[in-house]
């Protein structure tokens, strides 16, 4: 189709002038679109954010029943609730882009604390898991993740967290320190121990 047609700049089948749609025409449909574009990104968005809830609530049980004992069998279980509730792996959390992990714990640019606690939670014990295995790499991409939730966590005034989150951070930090962190992490992290974030 011409395109100077769907603008409205051509000319009738008559030959006559095309009629121009009314500048307020335009605008309210142009409104409309906006606000239904609007509309389905909220959505998406609620969509996204109960799959998350349904995820940590799963994560949180699993945390609450699992044994440290047996470090392999909670990776494995965490990875089934990354399937079933994010159609995704342990593995891609583990690699998740930190700017990617911080929109997870929000919603309508609001930080849900509950979650990020939960997948800090959940981060930590699947590095003492790869830490267990000798995986020095993975090991280190997930406590350094883990503490970036939780420093995140500390920095929100209204977030309510335990006594026992500043012993939590000082053990990670030392862990991180000691291990290989890939560098967009590394950066967030820096980015909170300076205050530039």
């Amino acid at each position: 189709m011409d395109l100077s047609r769907r603008l409205g700049s051509g000319r009738t089948a008559g030959g006559g002038p095309a009629r121009r749609a009314p500048p307020r025409l335009f605008h309210r449909r142009q409104h409309v679109f906006l606000f239904q574009s609007a509309r389905l990104l909220m959505i998406h968005q609620d969509v996204l954010m109960r799959q998350i809830r349904q995820f940590t609530k799963a994560i949180a049980t699993l945390l609450g029943q699992s044994s440290r004992e047996q470090p392999d069998d909670l990776l494995q279980e965490i990875d089934d609730a990354c399937r079933t509730h994010l159609d995704g792996r342990a593995e891609d959390l583990r690699t998740l882009p930190p700017d990617a992990l911080l929109e997870l714990c929000h919603k309508d640019d609001r930080f849900v604390p509950d979650v990020a606690q939960t997948l800090a939670r959940a981060l930590h014990r699947m590095g003492e898991t790869y830490e267990y295995r000798d995986d020095a790499e993975s090991a280190g991409g997930c406590f350094a993740r883990s503490l970036l939730l939780y420093r995140h966590l500390l920095h929100d005034p209204d977030a309510p967290v335990s006594w026992q989150a500043g012993t939590t951070v000082a053990a990670l930090s030392k862990r991180v320190d000691a291990l290989p962190v890939d560098d967009a992490t590394q950066k967030a992290l820096d980015a909170l121990r300076n205050g530039t974030s």
